[in-house]
Formats: C-alpha cells, sequence, structure tokens
C-alpha cells in the first residue's frame, strides 16, 4: 500500500509542472489579435508608399518616354536632310510612313521651314496639328499636348539642320504612352509594394508576440509591488 501511495505522490506532483510548462507557451498570434491602431498604421502607410511611388515611378516613366520621342524625332530629322534638300518627296513619304509604324505613333509629318507641309504620314493634314513656329522655336526641339481625332496626343518637333530646312513633328497617342507606364507599374512596384507590407505585417506579428508577454510580466511585477491592506 505504501508503494502505490508514493506512486500516486509523485505523479500528483508532476502535474502542476506539467500545466506551468503549457501555461508558459507562447501563443499564437493571429491577425485578430493585432490592434486596431496597428492595422490603421499599417493600411495607412501602405497606401502612402503606393500613391508617392506610384507618382515618382509614373513620373520617371514619362521621362523616359518624352526622352525617347526626342531620339526618335531627331533621327528622323537626320533621315529626311537630304531628301528635304534634294526635294525627293517619295522619299520623304516613305520616310514618314517608315517612322509612323513605330508603336504607339499617331503621327509624322515634316513642314519647310515656311511652315508648309511636305510630307505626312496619312492622307490629310489635320487642322489641330497645325501650329506656327517662330524661328527660335524651329531651332528648338520642343514638345506640346494636343487632341487629334478626340484623344490626347503628345507632340515632339525637332528643326532639320538647325531649322533652316524645316522641322518633323513626331505624334505619340497618350494612351499608349499611360499603358507602358501601367505595365510597368503592374509587373515592378505593385509587387515590391505587396512585398513590403507583408514584410510589416510579419513585424507586426512578431511584435505582438513579444511585446504581450512582457506586459503580462510587468502586470505581475507591478500586482506583487502593491502593499497590501492590513487586516483589521
Amino acid at each position: 500500500m505504501s508503494n502505490i501511495y508514493d506512486a500516486l505522490s509523485k505523479a500528483g506532483k508532476r502535474i502542476p509542472s506539467l500545466e506551468g510548462a503549457k501555461m508558459t507557451r507562447p501563443a499564437r498570434i493571429s491577425w485578430d489579435d493585432i490592434s486596431l491602431e496597428w492595422k490603421i498604421a499599417l493600411l495607412v502607410f501602405g497606401l502612402l508608399f503606393a500613391g508617392i511611388v506610384n507618382q515618382l515611378v509614373a513620373r520617371a516613366l514619362r521621362n523616359q518616354i518624352d526622352q525617347r520621342a526626342i531620339i526618335l524625332a531627331t533621327n528622323l530629322s537626320d533621315a529626311a536632310t537630304g531628301h528635304v534638300v534634294s526635294k525627293d518627296l517619295l522619299q520623304l513619304k516613305t520616310v514618314v510612313t517608315k517612322y509612323a509604324r513605330a508603336p504607339g505613333v499617331a503621327y509624322v509629318s515634316i513642314k519647310d521651314r515656311e511652315g508648309k507641309v511636305i510630307a505626312h504620314s496619312s492622307s490629310s493634314f489635320a487642322p489641330e496639328l497645325e501650329q506656327i513656329l517662330t524661328s527660335d522655336q524651329r531651332r528648338e526641339v520642343t514638345q506640346r499636348k494636343l487632341t487629334l481625332e478626340g484623344k490626347s496626343v503628345y507632340e515632339t518637333h525637332g528643326p532639320i539642320l538647325e531649322g533652316q530646312l524645316g522641322t518633323v513633328h513626331l505624334g505619340i497617342w497618350a494612351d499608349a504612352v499611360n499603358s507602358e507606364i501601367y505595365q510597368v507599374l503592374f509587373l515592378f512596384l505593385w509587387p515590391i509594394t505587396l512585398a513590403l507590407l507583408a514584410a510589416m505585417i510579419i513585424i507586426a506579428f512578431l511584435a505582438c508576440r513579444f511585446i504581450q508577454p512582457v506586459r503580462r510580466l510587468i502586470d505581475l511585477r507591478m500586482g506583487s509591488a502593491q502593499p497590501t491592506s492590513p487586516h483589521p
């Protein structure tokens, strides 16, 4: 009998230790355990980051597209110079047709020094494309925004032989520019934004997991440090 009593006593002593071990096991943290303030902060930061980076990246991409349009207009000017000098309208038509086939290009036209259209990529020249340039403007590469057939177009015009022979005009559809920008943002920016938000959520989970035991320990110490009221 004494052996049985001793075995039961030892088993009874082990049970509290096991329960204590279970109590000290860290609890699993879920999304519901994150406070509302943290959730709002994560949402606001994510929206601000996405908005700011979206504007910066879109502006940088737009500048690159503008520079590409300037390079294309410069190459068009170089290709058309000899034909303008020789007044070979057939070759000029071939040149503008070739450049008009580039992706996103709305039209290509060449004007002489008096502003008369001597070559155009389409059969008719729209009145919206009319533009009077000064002698100084003919010597510079400039850009403008206009409306053609109810759609927005970004036009780049450059000089031919420093404006002495005329100018070249290259229009690019605004929809093509925006589509290219959105495609780059979708392929590169949004995955980075989602990865950053995921990293912040993981940090929030870890913070909650480590902060909660510390708070419990502080509460226990503060509770034990409070003086007990004397018995009457």
